[in-house]
């Protein structure tokens, strides 16, 4: 009996410490690298140039990054109607990548800053739906290549950029307002004019 009880107890010891030594196991994943701390934020005084501008819609939002890594951050009016544009005079601010096409000018929104809209992909996308023919959407690419603004008087709309408010709107960036472009505050506009150069990417995003 007691030999009976001693065999048991060794296969049931034996039965656990087969349970009981699981496989190795594979080494953990690395742990992913940390996302890049964001540009910390500056004034316009202390940013030597913009090199990119990113236009949020959702925040209404333009962010401004400066050569020297700081950042600048305004608050923008939106265009009347909500969506991507796609055709002249819908009140629609576009999307997408663009780069801002000349100097500044007066306006009746005090400063005007163009971007080059339509870009390649709107024409693209044109051209595909049936809204311009060939001839035109070779017209905006071939602008595109060579640095120019592209033609203005498509069925796709332009005369799109960055403006400031103007007297007829002070105060009055929380509306939206616009037909397309992007409003910012008079002094704003007048930070924009002085730290942008032609050719400065423009990213919007809805």
């Amino acid at each position: 009996m007691r030999r009976a009880r001693a065999i048991t107890a060794l296969g049931i010891a034996a039965a656990f410490f087969v349970a009981g030594c699981p496989k190795q196991l594979p080494p953990p994943a690395p742990t992913p690298p940390p996302s890049p701390a964001p540009l910390p934020p500056t004034t316009a005084a202390a940013c030597k140039r913009i090199t990119r501008i990113e236009v949020q819609k959702s925040q209404r939002k333009l962010t401004a990054e400066c050569v020297d890594g700081g950042r600048l951050e305004y608050p923008i009016a939106l265009a009347r109607e909500r969506g991507p544009k796609r055709a002249a005079g819908d009140s629609r601010m576009p999307e997408g990548e663009y780069q801002i096409a000349g100097p500044a000018r007066i306006s009746r929104f005090h400063r005007f800053i163009p971007f080059d809209y339509p870009s390649r992909a709107d024409a693209e996308r044109a051209l595909a739906e049936g809204r311009i023919d060939r001839a035109m959407r070779d017209a905006v690419v071939e602008a595109q290549r060579h640095g120019r603004i592209p033609p203005q008087d498509t069925p796709l709309g332009g005369e799109l950029g960055i403006h400031g408010e103007g007297p007829r709107w002070r105060g009055d960036l929380d509306l939206n307002w616009t037909e397309g472009c992007i409003a910012v505050t008079d002094q704003a506009i007048e930070d924009l004019s002085r730290l942008l150069r032609r050719g400065t990417p423009i990213r919007i995003v809805p």
